[in-house]
């Protein structure tokens, strides 16, 4: 995960508009030196980092929903730079908490059906029924029909999980709760990045994956579904 994030740091220079390779390979070396700090010294803090960076996300609703009002905040490589450690840190971070739980590579799993049920729910659905746009001015492929395919998919994922998780019995709706709020994260994390690359001009994120785009293009649903779910996990005692 920690390489994943590393080549994703390579691809937001790009929106960061450094053209140097020795700039580029500057953040990458400041991202793994913040992930080093933060998973020796900060490790016992996950739960504030997990909240600031859900407060981050909260931020980036606002933003997604008033492009392009607020661009003049983030246009600038600083700001860019400083969001891809928003960005970044929490997912790894997020991951390293959640794979050290108990169930944890069975909930990290749940993660993943969770963003790529999301992902598929809203594919079909939006392909089916998709007329009412979500975010034209910023993703105008996405649909308020995806929307609601994401919401099923999720639900049902949750409910065939339910039964495999201690910490969904503490409370019949929490699982259904924790799988909204992720899908809700996702579909931000997924914006926020189309926000960037619209910004920017370009439409993937790198060519790493050939037909796929770029690392961050399969990761954006995710740099924000992992710290919130993590958080999560944290509040429901898993």
């Amino acid at each position: 995960m920690g390489l994943v994030v590393l080549m994703g740091a390579w691809e937001w220079t790009c929106m960061m508009r450094l053209m140097r390779t020795s700039q580029r390979l500057a953040y990458v070396l400041f991202i793994l030196l913040m992930m080093l700090v933060t998973g020796k010294y900060l490790i016992a803090h996950q739960t504030y980092i997990f909240s600031v960076a859900a407060l981050w996300w909260l931020v980036a609703t606002i933003l997604v929903i008033r492009y392009p009002r607020f661009t003049r905040s983030w246009r600038n490589r600083v700001s860019k730079g400083a969001v891809g450690v928003l960005v970044l840190i929490p997912t790894w971070l997020a991951m390293v908490q959640v794979r050290e739980m108990d169930a944890g590579p069975w909930l990290i799993m749940y993660l993943f059906l969770l963003v790529w049920g999301a992902d598929t729910g809203a594919y079909f659905a939006g392909k089916r029924y998709g007329k009412r746009k979500l975010m034209p001015r910023v993703s105008p492929a996405k649909s308020w029909a995806g929307v609601g395919g994401a919401v099923v998919t999720v639900l049902l994922v949750s409910f065939f999980a339910r039964p495999y998780f201690d910490f969904a019995s503490h409370t019949a709706l929490g699982i259904y709760l924790l799988a909204l709020l992720v899908l809700f994260a996702s579909v931000v994390g997924d914006l926020l990045e189309s926000m960037f690359k619209r910004h920017c001009g370009i439409k993937d994120s790198g060519n790493i994956l050939p037909g796929h785009g770029g690392v961050m293009d399969r990761i954006d649903s995710l740099t924000a579904a992992a710290p919130v779910f993590a958080l999560c996990l944290i509040g429901l005692g898993a």
